[in-house]
């Protein structure tokens, strides 16, 4: 088999007109839903809304459990729906959610979720009867296990997953892995191309590079390998810049790839930056893209 052909992106954006044509209120930014969280975890739904709206997403909204509410009653763009019995999403919180998703541009699903039945139900049915865009990452993809096929079937979605999670995915797609000791960047290629030719749906993978790979089209941009340690970061950047280029969605995506790796250049040599400085990052980046 040939080696997969992929374009290479470092030093300056492949789509400087993504960045240039950013829209300019935040009416015209797109909306976000992120699903997530349980009553012992929430740190992560908030810290993707803090990157994406550093991203220049238009409205984002945290759908939380209801058991949060002592907690953070009152918190900005924080959305409260029923609980399971164990204090994580429960199945009864469905159809408020998908009552928010009427007016939102896509939906993320993954962050903090528990790993119960209760949400498990929650998470097929809903990536079954939303309507718009979907992100999946993490704990969202983990709660379906072996019916991913109902996001990756989805033209209308994305996927973003570290290539450990490529390979349990694989594992649940019963998509053979090719393996080849010392195959590097080509061999991880070789196992997404695999991937993306019994899918639709559109994938982010993120580790010492981001990969973004739709159909036959993959682009590898070089990251700081620190950043792997703060999958925020991906999950907000991408998610904003997929959903606010619907006409080129691709092209989005790689241009949220590029943003992440200037982004990473910029911060500290602390192997975890706080969500802050993360966000400030991001803000600089755009900056110099807006002369």
């Amino acid at each position: 088999m040939n080696a997969p052909e992929y374009v290479s992106q470092s030093g300056s954006p492949l789509y400087p007109n993504i960045l240039y044509n950013r829209p300019l209120t935040r009416n015209a930014g797109a909306t976000l839903l992120i699903v997530g969280g349980h009553s012992g975890e929430f740190s992560m739904p908030t810290a993707i809304h803090q990157l994406a709206t550093a991203a220049g997403i238009g409205q984002c909204k945290v759908i939380l459990p209801d058991r949060l509410v002592s907690l953070l009653g009152g918190a900005p763009d924080t959305y409260f729906v029923p609980s399971s019995t164990s204090g994580s999403l429960g199945r009864e919180a469905l159809g408020r959610i998908l009552e928010l998703e009427e007016d939102a541009d896509g939906t993320a699903i993954g962050a903090s979720l528990s790993n119960n039945s209760n949400t498990t139900i929650l998470v097929e049915k809903l990536i079954t009867s939303l309507t718009r865009p979907v992100i999946v990452f993490d704990e969202g993809l983990t709660a379906l296990g072996r019916n991913s096929s109902v996001v990756t079937d989805n033209p209308d979605a994305l996927l973003i997953l570290t290539m450990a999670e490529v390979f349990k995915l694989a594992g649940h797609l019963a998509i053979p892995i090719r393996i080849r000791t010392g195959g590097g960047l080509i061999n991880k290629l070789e196992i997404i191309q695999d991937l993306t030719a019994a899918s639709r749906c559109t994938y982010a993978i993120f580790g010492t590079e981001i990969i973004t790979a739709s159909g036959s089209d993959i682009t590898v941009t070089p990251i700081n390998y620190r950043l792997s340690l703060l999958p925020a970061m991906f999950y907000g950047v991408l998610s904003t810049f997929w959903l606010q280029n619907s006409q080129s969605r691709t092209r989005g995506l790689v241009t949220g790839a590029y943003v992440i790796s200037e982004a990473g250049q910029s911060l500290s040599e602390a192997s975890r930056p706080a969500v802050a400085d993360m966000a400030k990052a991001v803000e600089r980046v755009l900056a110099a893209h807006d002369n």
